[in-house]
């Protein structure tokens, strides 16, 4: 049996609907930061988890991502749209996850299943990102 508890980590709860949390820097001494200043400057805040502003992201991706005009698109277009707004939210979380285990130098196990429920998936991710009463 093993020797401690899993726990959900501290920044999974950046997601709520308050103002956007600060994402994490790297750590000092990084050559990094140096580097890309600006770029940590414009990818400062995680993106706002409210009503209005995942509404707003919604009708972005219906017009920059998938080339439809705000008044003319379809059901399927509107949930296309939907999903890249929960997989933007949900790739934050990614790569700060994986920013941590490459500072912390933890083992990694990979696992390649060949189900695919791709809606309840997205139902899954709404529900781990605590973002399923806005959408």
């Amino acid at each position: 049996a093993a020797n401690f508890e899993m726990q959900r980590k501290a920044s999974f709860g950046l997601f709520s609907t308050g103002d956007p949390s600060e994402r994490p820097m790297p750590a000092k001494g990084s050559s990094d930061k140096d580097t890309h200043e600006k770029l940590w400057a414009l990818m400062k805040s995680y993106k706002a988890n409210d009503i209005e502003s995942v509404q707003r992201d919604i009708v972005a991706q219906v017009e920059y991502s998938l080339a439809c005009t705000r008044f003319s698109f379809s059901k399927e277009d509107a949930y296309r749209a939907t999903s890249l707004a929960v997989r933007d939210r949900l790739l934050e979380s990614f790569n700060d996850t994986n920013d941590w285990y490459r500072e912390k130098d933890v083992k990694r196990a990979y696992y390649l299943s060949a189900e695919y429920l791709l809606g309840r998936a997205f139902q899954n991710a709404l529900v781990n990102l605590d973002l399923e009463p806005p959408f």
